[in-house]
């Protein structure tokens, strides 16, 4: 019976880093978009931008539902809710893009320094990383406030790049090091 139980965490903790790890590359295409090209109409970057936090709500949703007991999930539930609403905000009002991805940026850089002092419980050794990613997100989210729109689209697209690819990393080494989280 333990043994099942034991798998099944086990699937549900795989399944959940390999969606991160999916979602990273999302969000690093979706920066270079926005770097490469930040005149993109206002519209066209927010329809793309719901859609992405559409997904990675529903996804955050599904982790908390599904994370049995995994301590590292337990905010996921509110994560995912801010970013359906900000994901349909998004798509259906479209010019309030720069402030929706400042909240957006809020919300992750909390949820990331959540993951970091949870992580120190493990004394897992990326906690630091995780933490400091975690504070410069938020700045980030902060200064979106005050900047306009073009440069808080090409910044947010230097800013996903990066995420996703310290999103990709994070996931991989939690799914190299997961014997710490399951067992």
């Amino acid at each position: 019976m333990l043994k099942s139980i034991f798998g099944y965490c086990k699937g549900i903790f795989n399944t959940v880093t390999i969606a991160n790890i999916v979602m990273g590359l999302v969000y690093f295409i979706l920066g270079l978009i926005f770097f490469l090209n930040p005149e993109l109409s206002n519209v066209l970057v927010s329809v793309f931008t719901g859609i992405v936090f559409i997904i990675n709500g529903i996804l955050s949703i599904v982790s908390y539902i599904k994370r049995e007991g995994f301590e590292l999930y337990n905010y996921n539930l509110i994560y995912g809710i801010v970013l359906l609403i900000l994901g349909f905000a998004s798509l259906f009002l479209g010019n309030i893009l720069t402030i929706m991805l400042g909240v957006y940026y809020l919300v992750c850089g909390i949820q990331k320094i959540n993951y970091a002092i949870l992580l120190k419980k493990f004394e897992e050794s990326s906690w630091l990383l995780i933490l400091v990613t975690g504070i410069l997100i938020m700045v980030i989210g902060i200064a979106a406030f005050f900047n306009l729109k073009d440069a808080v689209i090409a910044a947010t697209g230097i800013c996903l790049m990066g995420y996703g690819l310290l999103n990709i990393i994070i996931n991989i080494l939690l799914r190299k090091r997961s014997s710490y989280f399951i067992a």
